[in-house]
């Protein structure tokens, strides 16, 4: 019998990570009035176990640990404090709201440096097996919620499956990345069961999920690896299947023309968007809307001074005309909302005028719904500050940019697999800056940072699918 090896714990983690979310989801789902889901709870679990372990294994480990909870402790408690005291009765959310993206986001940078800890020791060989069990766990969840009728809708007007999951950016955002990851050894290996994977995947990012991301992530990805394939096998002189990378090429064409034929849930959904708004008048001008509902009513009562401080901040309240004044200058559509969501924010860091905002933050949740920035990116910097961008993002651009230097000085590495692998985390992050819901999400975070360890010195292949 094979001795237990405590790093197998991060193995098991990432299989159970699609249930936990699954259920996290439709626990809110079952239970609208409910505050904190168990998954919650049963997430950190295995990470804490990992926690302990590594601080009693290693003692430089554990001063470093307690300096980093130090750290990120301080900034929380000082973040919810700015918080709580610009709150006003128009927020989306609350105190307990806002503490859950302090808690998530620190949390992914101690799951970072539990990965970063393992991997550095050589023990975690097996990573890349438990994201291609990780992505069979999905497209079951996925498929079986499809096939029994029982997925929620991407969209309010009922287009689109993102399944049991919470956002279908997070979700096509976390497939995507498995797919960076995956291609190459999935391809390669020939096996019908391993095609199929890929198949189905496509199908569903092409034509199930409905959002852009989906669509257009896959069609990159799979035009990226074609690319590789050709410019390392010229670069290199190296003989690569050219009946491979045919029938690549053959089969983007097919899908190409099968969307333009066929359609899909993201360009039904495209078509809805880009009626909408043509109708709506604006009470204040007489003339289209370039503005959502909610803001165009906010601005008529500040224009006619019934708006209160308590409801909205005098700040922000001239913050959200001149966003109003500045997006009927640019003749935006309504539906553009996080066009109109990033020049809100501006203006509002621009008159709030505050250096401790401006460091920690003015929160996240403390506007109404239309003006929470879906930027996920440029919200860390603006709603978190300064010191919040370099905290929660810093540390994997760091890793990144370190693995990245790696390659540059060794370019026989430079292969298909790790270059594939820099594309998938360079898309992600594209996708954290102009959409949301990418950072945030625990298991999105956790398969970059495992990508960015597979980003190695090592040829790390996947041993039970390859040739």
């Amino acid at each position: 019998m094979k001795k237990f090896k405590i790093e197998s714990l991060i193995y098991i983690y990432i299989i159970l990570l699609p249930i936990l979310d699954s259920f996290s989801n439709m626990y809110r789902v079952w239970f609208p009035n409910g505050t904190l889901s168990p998954a919650m709870f049963l997430r950190l679990i295995i990470p804490g176990i990992l926690l302990i372990y590594i601080m009693i294994k290693d003692k430089e480990s554990k001063r470093y640990l307690i300096i980093m909870g130090i750290v990120y402790a301080i900034y929380g408690f000082i973040h919810l404090f700015i918080f709580n005291r610009l709150l006003t009765e128009i927020a989306y959310g609350d105190f307990l709201k806002e503490s859950t993206y302090i808690i998530n986001y620190t949390f992914n940078i101690f799951m970072l440096y539990i990965i970063y800890y393992f991997n550095k020791n050589n023990k975690l060989s097996y990573l890349k097996e438990s994201l291609y069990i990780m992505l069979i766990v999905y497209l079951i969840i996925i498929y079986f919620s499809i096939i029994t009728k029982t997925s929620l809708s991407t969209y309010i007007e009922g287009l689109g499956y993102r399944s049991y999951f919470v956002s279908s950016n997070s979700l096509c955002t976390i497939l995507l990345l498995l797919l960076s990851v995956l291609i190459k050894p999935l391809y390669d290996s020939k096996k019908w069961y391993n095609i199929l994977i890929l198949v189905a995947l496509g199908t569903y990012l092409g034509f199930l999920v409905g959002t852009r991301t989906g669509l257009f992530g896959f069609i990159l990805v799979i035009g990226m690896y074609v690319f590789l394939n050709v410019l390392i096998g010229f670069s290199k002189k190296i003989k690569f299947d050219k009946k491979n990378v045919l029938l690549l090429i053959v089969l983007l064409v097919v899908l190409l023309a099968s969307l333009y034929k066929i359609g899909s849930n993201t360009f039904k959904r495209q078509a809805i968007k880009e009626d909408q708004g043509d109708d709506i008048i604006d009470v204040n001008t007489g003339e289209v809307s370039h503005v959502t509902g909610d803001t165009m009513m906010h601005v008529k009562d500040i224009k006619d001074n019934v708006m209160s401080d308590k409801y909205l901040s005098k700040e922000r309240q001239k913050a959200l005309l001149s966003m109003y004044n500045k997006c009927n200058e640019m003749e935006l559509n309504l539906s553009d909302r996080r066009t109109q969501q990033l020049i809100y924010n501006f203006y509002k860091a621009k008159y709030e005028h505050n250096i401790s905002y401006l460091t920690f933050g003015n929160g996240y949740v403390n506007d109404y719904g239309e003006m929470i920035l879906e930027m996920e990116v440029p919200a860390l910097l603006f709603n978190f500050g300064i010191l919040g961008f370099l905290l929660y993002l810093g540390p994997i651009l760091y890793y990144l940019v370190q693995k990245i230097k790696e390659l540059k000085n060794n370019k026989r590495l430079l292969d298909v697999n790790n270059l594939l692998m820099i594309f998938g985390l360079l898309l992600a992050l594209g996708l954290a800056t102009f959409a949301g819901y990418v950072l945030f999400s625990t298991t999105c975070a956790l398969i970059m940072i495992s990508i960015i360890c597979l980003i190695d010195t090592k040829k790390v292949t996947l041993k039970k699918v390859r040739k």
